[in-house]
């Protein structure tokens, strides 16, 4: 390798390494102001909370737009704002549902919409929790459906594990499971989380060569929360 090679290089590695110090600095900046209400604390759609970044949604509306799904299944309806949003993606492709489940029991302040249905009172990975779900999966398998699965509850590894034992595998083909909230426990934001879903895909994607992470979508934003799964096959 000639000298003009060597420094070629490693004036490169130089430039690729302060761009994502500078991409990881913008995403810490993010996540902490939302201690001040600003950014994600402070986030709404269509007056509902919403804890999600722009970026995020925009990339859900793609993919949305792509898939054509039959069946969402979120985990973690919080205050229901994403089940609206994905609602009324749905309303534009003209087909489709939202099954949102949550640990708390349904709320009467939850949006209402006829694409969504809530399942309350139940952890995600609770067997009429998770019964329901794949019912409603196979009815949109049976419909020549796509079906999506959108991981943001308990971001435990423990948790996170168990959800995509529980549901990655009703995700269609060229469809997507996303576990949210992957930057967390320093990835790079909030170092002392401790391991959650980031270290959980890390454990179980390599025993699920039929998924891949589709890194290009984040790549195209910049930077993501999330991890997003793509099924390459049954």
């Amino acid at each position: 390798m000639s000298e003009r090679t060597q420094l070629r290089d490693a004036v490169v590695e130089v430039v690729v390494t302060q761009r994502q110090k500078l991409i990881d600095e913008y995403q810490r900046l993010w996540y902490d102001e939302s201690a001040k209400g600003l950014t994600w604390g402070s986030t709404t759609y269509f007056g509902v909370k919403l804890w999600k970044h722009p970026t995020d949604l925009f990339l859900y509306s793609e993919l949305i737009f792509q898939i054509q799904p039959e069946l969402i299944i979120e985990t973690g309806t919080a205050f229901g704002g994403s089940a609206l949003y994905m609602a009324h993606l749905l309303d534009q492709i003209g087909h489709g549902k939202v099954l949102s489940i949550d640990f708390n029991p349904a709320q009467k302040t939850y949006p209402r919409h006829p694409r969504i249905s809530y399942l309350g009172g139940y952890s995600s990975t609770h067997l009429r929790s998770v019964k329901e779900a794949g019912l409603m999966a196979i009815e949109a398998v049976r419909g020549k459906g796509a079906v999506m699965v959108i991981l943001d509850s308990d971001h435990s590894e423990r948790h996170v594990t168990q959800e995509l034992r529980c549901y990655a595998s009703l995700v269609t083909p060229s469809s997507y499971p996303v576990v949210e909230d992957s930057e967390i426990n320093g990835h790079p934001v909030y170092e002392k989380f401790g391991p959650g879903p980031h270290e959980a895909v890390a454990k179980w994607l390599p025993q699920h060569p039929e998924f891949v992470e589709d890194k290009r979508l984040a790549a195209r934003m910049l930077w993501s929360a999330h991890t997003w799964l793509r099924r390459e096959r049954g």
